[in-house]
């Protein structure tokens, strides 16, 4: 039987747990994924997009990207697993390059991803620059 992916669960899952999780197949990917994105609150005219295979490189048990409706950048929450053993917020311009690390988070915290969402979208909807954006971001998170 498999495991119902409740935030409580989440919140104690280890970086080795993701990986299992990804290492099951696809359809125990896209259950994570889909778990994830469950908790969190997408900005209004944003998508939000999981991956499921490797549409985004496959460097993260979990990576969902959030696009505001212009397109100009994502900002995706990626799980812990090899890569980095904590969740990360990943600012990336629509080439890709540099991307920044704007958030780490210790644990699983669907409130505070939440909240960077909202405020990164009050931001751009405000006209702040991308490099604002970016520079507010990882001062409120420690980055």
């Amino acid at each position: 039987m498999q495991t119902v992916l409740t935030p409580d669960v989440l919140k104690t899952m280890s970086h080795d747990e993701f990986e299992d999780w990804r290492d099951s197949g696809e359809d125990y990917r896209r259950a994570l994924t889909h778990a994830v994105m469950h908790d969190l609150t997408c900005p209004e005219n944003w998508d939000m997009n999981g991956e499921y295979r490797s549409e985004f490189g496959g460097f993260f048990p979990v990576q969902i990207r959030f696009t505001p409706s212009h397109g100009n950048y994502h900002l995706a929450v990626c799980s812990p697993g090899v890569i980095s053993p904590v969740w990360m917020m990943v600012f990336v311009p629509a080439s890709g390059r540099p991307f920044s690390v704007v958030r780490t988070l210790k644990g699983y915290q669907p409130e505070l991803v939440s909240h960077t969402l909202s405020l990164t979208a009050r931001l751009d909807a405000d006209g702040y620059s991308q490099a604002s954006i970016i520079s507010i971001l990882a001062s409120e998170g420690a980055a």
